[in-house]
């Protein structure tokens, strides 16, 4: 049973504005929202019904930038053809989200203010160093998606803050990108993204679901990756996919992948 609750519905960027607050939340498909009222986990006053808005849907390109709104859903951003073109690693990733219910339902935004540690999707977005957008009545600002994964299941965005958008700068030649997880139940055990740009041969590797966030390490080339490295070095939470030592090998393995994926590709 979820919690008693009165539900708001906004039909404009301000109205949305001053719906909000510290009890006062915004959702969209709510697919993470809900189950974590259902369990008794967060007791919001108001549900801020932000599904309509039009400055948090679409996806376009803004100059060197790939922008998604919020409020696009798994399914939509996997399939759209601005997507596939430029970032084909998301849209596969977008594709292998949870289940069909998740995908039809959940969206981007609400998947990254939800900050779940098992998360498929912060994690590819963190490689191509994504930028969120966020407004207040006090104005915009924009932080990267590392930075506004702030901690297990918390965000940096303030309550009287809306996440509009996410940003993907595509400058350049389109960058390399591979991502592989190792999944034994629906959630994600370890999800590797790696993001070669050609034009400086930096490559930036990002492990996430097994740890309370994605940790990030950059490389000059993709044959400098250090597999062994980023094994001891990440910081795996033990559950019932596996314990810290299990995690840590099969961190390992899956660095390589990404690798040989990469490097075959560029082949």
């Amino acid at each position: 049973m979820l919690p008693p609750f009165r539900l708001a519905r906004p039909k404009t960027l301000d109205e949305a504005l001053d719906a909000i607050g510290e009890d006062q939340v915004p959702y969209c498909g709510g697919t993470e929202l809900l189950l974590a009222m259902g369990a008794g986990l967060h007791r919001p006053d108001v549900l801020v019904d932000v599904k309509r808005l039009p400055e948090l849907a679409g996806i376009r390109l803004d100059g060197n930038d790939l922008v998604i709104g919020a409020t696009e859903r798994h399914d939509r951003v996997a399939e759209h053809p601005l997507v596939r073109e430029h970032v084909p690693m998301l849209a596969a990733v977008e594709r292998a989200v949870g289940n069909a219910r998740v995908r039809n339902q959940g969206s981007i935004g609400g998947n990254l203010c939800f900050a779940e540690p098992k998360s498929d999707v912060g994690t590819a977005l963190i490689a191509f160093q994504a930028v969120a957008t966020l407004v207040s009545p006090g104005g915009r600002r924009a932080l990267s998606v590392e930075e506004f994964i702030a901690g297990p299941y918390y965000s940096a965005k303030e309550p009287d803050e809306l996440l509009v958008d996410v940003r993907i700068p595509l400058g350049g030649p389109e960058v390399r990108a591979e991502y592989v997880k190792y999944q034994i139940m629906e959630r994600p055990t370890l999800g590797v993204a790696i993001a070669h740009e050609p034009e400086t041969g930096a490559c930036r590797v990002v492990v996430g679901a097994v740890g309370e966030v994605p940790a990030v390490w950059t490389f000059a080339a993709p044959d400098e990756i250090d597999a062994d490295t980023i094994a001891s070095e990440v910081d795996p939470t033990p559950d019932l996919t596996g314990s810290e030592r299990y995690k840590r090998h099969v961190t390992g393995v899956y660095v390589r992948r990404a690798v040989d994926a990469l490097m075959s590709r560029g082949s």
